[in-house]
């Protein structure tokens, strides 16, 4: 972690000299993965763009097309990536044409939940789906995200290193829409469900969820989420508003609950974006906004 905040402090040092010569051109293309909590960070970083008079097209896609993109120069922003971790393998191929330009928050994880229903006594850890007894009160698959995600390949590592596909258990990889669908459905009907989850989302905040032990550490440490730039967004960016965004900081608390406005309030991420930053103005004014 520290030494991808000291490449970003470094990369920025090398970049803005370039921006300063660099010819005018106000059009910044911002990437992000299509969920809602990638979407909200979009938010803020288009807000806090447009106030130094850029204009901002955002593109979305899956995390295994928004990547590429970034290696290419067709995004010039991408918020957000995790790292050392989550987003490994997807930041490995654009590393050499890309620099952070600021770690956004920390303690950034994946997990697996359960309903707080499912008694804490019974199962409390990975460990415990394969006990017999528990195991026969679960489905079979467990659905998680699309195949290039954090949460599946590391769910992966997590199926292998508990001996889960032993024990009869499914990882399936899914579209959104059918990973957030199959835990819904159990929730209405009260049944139990294994559900891969992350911080920051906005589940959390929204349903009584509780996250299992994982011992074996099979999804690894905590990640950051980094705020990546392309290195020719130098030639976009005048020094001053590169400067300004290397300061953004947010938390895991930050992002859930404007996650949560999208989700629950039924705000877009931009109006999501707006509500945060007019309730916590001294925050955005330390960022130098």
């Amino acid at each position: 972690m520290k030494t991808m905040i000291g490449a970003a402090t470094t990369a920025i040092a090398l970049l803005v000299p370039m921006a300063a010569y660099a010819a005018e051109a106000t059009n910044i293309q911002l990437g992000q993965v299509g969920l809602s909590f990638y979407a909200v960070k979009g938010g803020v970083v288009q807000e806090l763009l447009e106030r130094d008079g850029y204009t901002v097209e955002v593109t979305e896609g899956s995390h295994a097309e928004i990547f590429p993109m970034l290696g290419e120069g067709d995004v010039d922003i991408l918020a957000a990536t995790w790292l050392p971790n989550g987003h490994a393998a997807l930041y490995e191929p654009v590393q050499d044409v890309t620099f952070p330009i600021a770690p956004l928050y920390e303690d950034a994880r994946f997990f697996w939940v359960v309903p707080s229903y499912v008694p804490e006594d019974e199962v409390n850890s990975i460990a415990d789906l394969t006990d017999p007894d528990v195991r026969a009160n679960f489905p079979d698959q467990i659905t998680s995200l699309p195949e290039a995600t954090g949460l599946t390949t590391g769910g992966r590592r997590v199926v292998e290193a508990y001996g889960l596909d032993e024990a009869g258990y499914e990882l399936v990889a899914a579209p959104p829409a059918d990973w957030l669908s199959t835990f819904e459905d159990a929730i209405a009907a009260g049944t139990w469900v294994v559900f891969p989850l992350w911080q920051p989302q906005w589940v959390n905040a929204a349903y009584d969820v509780r996250a299992l032990e994982e011992p074996l550490n099979a999804y690894g440490d905590p990640d950051s989420a980094y705020l990546l730039g392309h290195k020719g967004l130098a030639d976009k960016l005048s020094p001053e508003s590169l400067e300004r965004l290397s300061n953004v900081r947010l938390s895991v608390e930050d992002v859930t609950e404007m996650d949560r406005m999208v989700n629950v309030d039924g705000l877009t991420p931009r109006e999501a974006a707006r509500t945060w930053m007019d309730t916590n103005q001294e925050t955005v004014e330390s960022w130098g906004y």
